[in-house]
């Protein structure tokens, strides 16, 4: 039995939508999550940024002791994950791998859709890591960037509506039958996408196979708290703490949601 904490991080509030998951499959773990709320959006800054940006998170984290590590922001794990691994030794999961698997699995017509940031994007993250374990697979990315700044700011349906119908107008030509939501910001808004995209189409959010690879790692590894005493999770941002709450309560349905500012 290990009872120290999981520790997550992202650029933002998205990565709370790994924290849902994780909690939920994990209800007797610890939990430390830290979103870099002051330096949003990552995926238009320079890679030496985000790794200096994602570095900082980390060792925040390690100063928690925590066990394992989950980057839930996919522009650090495209960017920084691999590089900082090779600095820490606790192991460090990311959503690429496990949202590009997922997305594997479900889509029957060999073609994938990913909506992602300019970064995520400009790496070709999940295109390489899909066609590494599945070369015939035909994968479609599309560039996002206004939308985390909308989701930050709790925009309004219909700035969303507007803001989707342009970041999804390349796909109109392609066939695909799985999008996968690139970023963790965008399961917040996962119904908007769901509208714009058809029944047809499945949405795959890379969380939920992050948490089911989390405990599979701690079981392994005889790294799970079996205490039954109520978890403790601890919430902090860079950013404003008004605006992380009204978030952080919405992602979670917690109205007793407080984060710390660091």
């Amino acid at each position: 039995m290990d009872k120290r904490p999981i520790g997550l991080l992202d650029s933002g509030v998205g990565g709370l939508t790994v924290v849902k998951k994780v909690i939920k499959k994990m209800p007797n773990e610890n939990i430390i999550f830290v979103g870099d709320n002051a330096h949003i959006p990552y995926g238009n800054k320079s890679q030496a940024e985000i790794i200096s940006l994602t570095l900082a998170s980390v060792n925040f984290l390690l100063s928690k002791n925590v066990k394992v590590i989950i980057f839930a922001c996919n522009t650090a794990t495209a960017v920084a994950m691999d590089i900082i691994q090779k600095q820490i030794s606790p192991k460090i999961i990311g959503v690429i791998p496990a949202g590009a698997k997922c997305a594997i699995n479900a889509s029957q017509n060999q073609k994938i859709a990913v909506v992602a940031t300019q970064m995520t994007t400009n790496l070709h993250a999940y295109k390489k890591e899909i066609t590494k374990y599945a070369p015939k697979i035909e994968v479609t990315e599309v560039a996002a960037p206004q939308l985390v700044p909308l989701i930050e700011n709790n925009a309004s349906h219909s700035e969303y509506y507007k803001a989707l119908s342009e970041i999804l107008l390349p796909l109109q030509t392609v066939d695909f039958d799985t999008l996968i939501l690139g970023c963790t910001h965008y399961p917040i808004i996962r119904s908007e996408f769901e509208r714009q995209v058809g029944s047809h189409v499945q949405v795959i959010d890379p969380a939920d196979q992050v948490a089911q690879y989390t405990y599979n790692l701690l079981k392994k590894e005889h790294l799970l708290n079996a205490n039954l005493a109520v978890a403790q999770h601890e919430f902090y941002t860079t950013g404003k703490v008004e605006k992380v709450n009204e978030l952080g309560r919405l992602v979670l349905n917690d109205s007793t949601f407080q984060a710390q500012q660091i």
